[in-house]
């Protein structure tokens, strides 16, 4: 009987994966291991020299404040980075040439010949127009405020609000 191969062993993007595909990561883990040693290095000095010091003279919640924060950090940090970004599926070589065939343009006498598709098509979406754009190395139209990211080689969705930590995190958004 055939092995089944699951989509992350076959997966044409640059990502890692780790946890038999349920961890997947940027190719720059370094960048992340960096990140989390700076990180835990920072918090160690903090409750080595300050706290004992902040917590005889000012409160002792202080320490308690720190620890819960240093939690929370890590947590999201390893939650943030251990997480799919939003990466849009290639399409497949059938739907793919179902595209190419969609817009077959008549050659001088020599039949028909396929050209790539056009960098843009516009659909209604609940009465609205929506411009979609088209990806070659993805070969599909990717929805609104998607890009191809160059370090993951994959389409992805962006999401605002971690384009800022990206570089820490060793994750991408197609932002970039």
């Amino acid at each position: 009987m055939a092995s089944v191969k699951r989509k992350w062993q076959i997966y044409p993007g640059r990502n890692k994966f780790y946890c038999d595909g349920r961890i997947m990561m940027a190719q720059q883990t370094g960048i992340f291991y960096f990140t989390v040693g700076l990180i835990v290095i920072t918090n160690i000095l903090f409750f080595v020299f300050d706290c004992p010091f902040l917590a005889e003279n000012l409160t002792p919640a202080i320490p308690a404040v720190g620890g819960l924060l240093f939690v929370f950090v890590m947590s999201v940090l390893f939650h943030t980075s251990f997480t799919d970004p939003g990466i849009i599926p290639r399409a497949t070589a059938d739907e793919a040439i179902y595209t190419e065939k969609q817009i077959e343009v008549p050659n001088s006498g020599n039949g028909t010949r396929l050209r790539p598709p056009p960098r843009t098509k516009e659909i209604c979406v609940n009465g609205v127009t929506v411009k979609l754009k088209y990806c070659f190395t993805c070969k599909i139209f990717r929805p609104p405020r998607a890009s191809h990211c160059s370090i993951c080689d994959n389409c992805v969705g962006m999401c605002i609000e971690l384009i800022l930590y990206l570089p820490l995190l060793s994750i991408d958004s197609g932002d970039r």
